[in-house]
């Protein structure tokens, strides 16, 4: 509960800030935050004082990107241009209806921590820590979304032919002459704009309906309207691009078509799983409450690596909703690459993103899969080339699943080491600082293991001279 109190606190604090002038809100932060602190270490020992501390100092950090003083003095300047500028308004319809349905899915996300916060056994009480961490890192996206909802605000300055967006907490402002490509959608697509299901993406969603969407898409940035005239808008700014593209409406399914209850599964799943600890904290709360016995519970958390060792290209690319690329120049690029590679079975994905990134996955040759960023796509070909051909050879030296190799391997002797000292460690539960900080050493041991073999594999790229592709050759 104390722990709860101070995120609360430190919310409010922040909060309470970023209302008052810059100035004012530093010398608040600080009053207010060192009084948290010799508050803290007044009525805790020394030890029992850091946790709470380190609950303050993440809440902080997490929610100062949403109560930033520059976004709001961003804000403020467009507002005063707003008052000497002629503008349009954009109308976006509002339905409730809308918002319930987000507030839905993070609850649903958020539930699955909750519980197993409620019924988490004592003896991995430190995997609490972890959960609550992860429930104040979620917070602060799904807060902006929840204030846009209220208070977004879209203006269009026909002189200047630029686009502005005015939220509570932001702005934005977006020139027409950077807008690369505009398409209408016949709805909005919940589980690819969902916050808690970004991934290598975090997209502007301002639809605040479940009417016909306007995807903006401008240089490094991607955004989602919900315009109450939508032909109108979508002729007038599709005049801004410079490439004639075909008219067209994508078709959105439901939330509840039997596809759509498929992606929601692999990306619960993924939010659970990768970007959370509950599924982890699940399961293992459920085979102490069994009473299993060490090695039954080892046995299952090796099957379950196993198990996502063996879904994990397939969750990538539904996570990520990744395209299978099965035409055009890319294709035919990837194909010849991945034949000189002695890798034909290997499939090329593409994310969409702004984000330049590429990736590799998949456990051995005959399931490899290559996953490449929209934006990476827009490169030139000879660097697409140089990318494809860099990720064919992890594939060809079965890089990733050296990785997996190393990882399983680092677990066994970081568990066997538990297990000769684990009379030790049980004097630990009564100490959970001193707990965490063991859990933090052994886990900066295994990512910096982790990171040698990584390091290894990429070394060992550099070293090898492929034919797959001359990438001078342009």
């Amino acid at each position: 509960m104390q722990l709860f109190i101070i995120s609360v606190i430190t919310i409010l604090l922040t909060c309470i800030s970023f209302i008052l002038p810059k100035k004012v809100s530093v010398g608040l932060l600080l009053i207010g935050s060192c009084s948290m602190i010799v508050y803290l270490l007044m009525t805790n020992e020394f030890f029992e004082a850091v946790l709470p501390l380190s609950v303050m100092f993440v809440t902080y950090f997490s929610f100062s990107v949403v109560f930033d003083h520059d976004k709001k003095l961003k804000k403020q300047q467009l507002q005063q241009k707003l008052s000497v500028t002629n503008f349009q308004i954009v109308e976006l319809k509002r339905d409730v209806r809308r918002i319930l349905m987000d507030i839905c899915l993070a609850g649903a996300i958020a539930g699955v921590s909750v519980i197993c916060l409620l019924f988490i056994p004592e003896m991995i009480n430190t995997l609490k820590y972890l959960l609550g961490y992860y429930l104040i890192l979620m917070l602060p996206p799904f807060l902006n979304r929840l204030v846009d909802y209220f208070f977004a605000k879209v203006y269009m300055l026909p002189e200047e032919q630029v686009l502005v967006i005015i939220s509570l907490l932001e702005a934005r402002e977006l020139p027409m002459e950077h807008l690369e490509a505009i398409q209408k959608q016949s709805n909005p697509d919940i589980l690819r704009l969902h916050p808690s299901f970004a991934f290598l993406a975090e997209r502007k969603d301002y639809t605040i309906s479940f009417s016909t969407v306007l995807r903006l898409t401008f240089s490094g940035e991607t955004m989602y309207l919900t315009p109450v005239n939508v032909e109108a808008w979508y002729m007038y700014w599709n005049r801004f691009i410079q490439v004639d593209q075909v008219e067209t409406e994508k078709n959105i399914l439901p939330i509840w078509h039997r596809s759509n209850i498929k992606r929601l599964l692999w990306k619960g799943y993924f939010a659970i799983s990768v970007k959370g600890v509950a599924a982890y904290t699940a399961l293992l709360t459920i085979l102490i409450f069994l009473h299993c016995p060490w090695y039954v519970i080892t046995v299952f958390v090796f099957l379950w690596w196993l198990f996502n060792m063996y879904i994990a290209d397939r969750l990538l690319i539904n996570a990520s909703d990744a395209e299978e690329v099965t035409a055009g120049e890319l294709y035919h690029i990837s194909q010849e690459i991945f034949s000189k590679a002695g890798i034909t079975g290997t499939r090329l994905y593409v994310i969409d993103s702004d984000v330049y990134n590429g990736f590799a996955t998949g456990t051995h040759i005959g399931k490899g899969t290559i996953m490449l960023t929209s934006a990476t796509t827009k490169l030139s070909w000879s660097a697409v080339k140089a990318i494809l051909a860099h990720e064919a050879i992890h594939i060809k030296k079965r890089d990733v699943m050296v990785n997996q190799i190393g990882r399983v391997m680092l677990m066994i002797v970081l568990g066997f080491g538990i297990f000769l000292s684990f009379n030790g460690l049980k004097q630990l539960i009564e100490q959970p600082l001193l707990l965490i900080v063991l859990i933090n050493l052994l886990w900066a041991i295994f990512i910096i293991c982790l990171s040698g073999v990584a390091q290894w594999t990429g070394v060992s790229i550099i070293l090898c001279k492929s034919p797959f592709v001359d990438v001078n050759s342009e």
